[in-house]
């Protein structure tokens, strides 16, 4: 499969400020789709997604639209009324898991509707540790009755959805990278510096994302190695977390996208740390800025890159990662980013955008 082929078989951005929310576009008439957002909009990528096949977006759990949106409830309830009183659609994409609870309760209600799970959430992988496993189990019969399709950003995804949700029709779509991200990363010369050996990351302060870890990893890697060491994480929140404060660490915070885009010109590698990761986006600029990409096996992005470069998710398996990547030499490492980035040069938003609305009309 190409870096971004729509494959078939059967079986919040807060790294950096911009203001790319692309206008609602080409496809079905107003009223026609509905995508079941989360939070207080829908991820940037699937923004890009709902606009392409003109879906209204409306919250799962309140059935606002973003302008009105104040984030989540929580509440199983609220989802289950939004499913009862959200107005006639031809077809409902649920942006996760749990969208896709308000969209099988949709789904009982007007059977004719095509509904969709849109796949690009680690939920399903880390269920088992959950209390909604149960919920889940229970939904089983209704999700391998009632749900006509997945879209699945990668293919792990969807494996790790299969066995609470059964085999449907689904279709490979990665998400793209921004169109203001992508220019200014594609821009940048391949690079990673020896001195200072600055280990990039970029994410939400979450434990999903691993970065704990990653800052263990970094403190014992660098007392082996003589070289200044640095890891720097962007996004908001980290400053607030344990492993802020300590040595090598850096938290700039929310940053600009020319100050974003200068972190990854001064980056020796990218790592993505994720415990569970369906296929982050910031994995994939880290490929086209040309830096050389590490990303553990729990994240989605592994299947585009070589073994040496995907490394268990735990702190020994980041640090050897880690010191793969330091002791190749700086020229074999620019070379290998250089290669690797024809595997991202098609992810953009128009390309993504028009594989998600071929994908969708074969479901409907």
């Amino acid at each position: 499969m190409t870096a971004s082929a729509t494959a078939r078989d059967r079986g919040s951005d807060s790294r950096v400020r911009t203001d790319a929310d692309s206008s609602q576009s080409r496809g079905a008439k107003p009223g026609d789709r509905c995508l079941l957002y989360q939070n207080s909009d829908a991820h940037p990528a699937h923004r890009v997604f709902a606009d392409a096949v003109g879906a209204d977006r409306r919250h799962f759990e309140t059935g606002v639209r973003p302008s009105e949106s104040n984030g989540n409830t929580e509440r199983i309830v609220d989802r289950i009324r939004t499913g009862a009183t959200l107005p006639a659609y031809d077809t409902v994409i649920a942006e996760g898991s749990a969208p896709l609870q308000t969209g099988l309760a949709y789904k009982l209600r007007r059977p004719e509707t095509t509904l969709v799970y849109l796949a690009a959430d680690e939920t399903f992988y880390t269920l088992s540790e959950r209390p909604t496993r149960y919920l889940w189990r229970g939904l089983e019969p209704l999700s391998r009755r009632l749900l006509d399709g997945v879209i699945a950003v990668g293919r792990d995804v969807y494996d790790w959805a299969r066995p609470y949700l059964g085999d449907h029709p689904v279709a490979y779509v990665r998400p793209p990278i921004s169109d203001a991200k992508y220019e200014r990363l594609a821009s940048l010369s391949p690079n990673s510096p020896r001195e200072p050996f600055t280990i990039l990351s970029a994410g939400e302060a979450k434990p999903a994302n691993g970065y704990d870890r990653l800052a263990r990893a970094v403190g014992r890697f660098a007392r082996t190695v003589d070289a200044d060491v640095r890891l720097v994480v962007l996004g908001e929140g980290h400053e607030a977390e344990g492993y802020a404060d300590r040595s090598h660490v850096l938290t700039p915070g929310f940053v600009d996208l020319d100050t974003f885009a200068d972190w990854f010109d001064q980056a020796s590698v990218y790592v993505q740390s994720s415990r569970g990761d369906a296929f982050p986006v910031a994995a994939l600029e880290g490929i086209l800025s040309g830096t050389p990409t590490v990303v553990t096996e729990a994240t989605g992005v592994r299947e585009l890159l070589p073994p040496r470069q995907v490394v268990p998710p735990t702190e020994a398996g980041l640090f050897e990662g880690l010191r793969d990547v330091f002791e190749r030499s700086s020229d074999e490492r620019r070379a290998v980013a250089s290669e690797q980035r024809d595997l991202v040069a098609d992810l953009t938003e128009s390309n993504q955008g028009d594989r998600f609305s071929t994908a969708l009309e074969e479901f409907v």
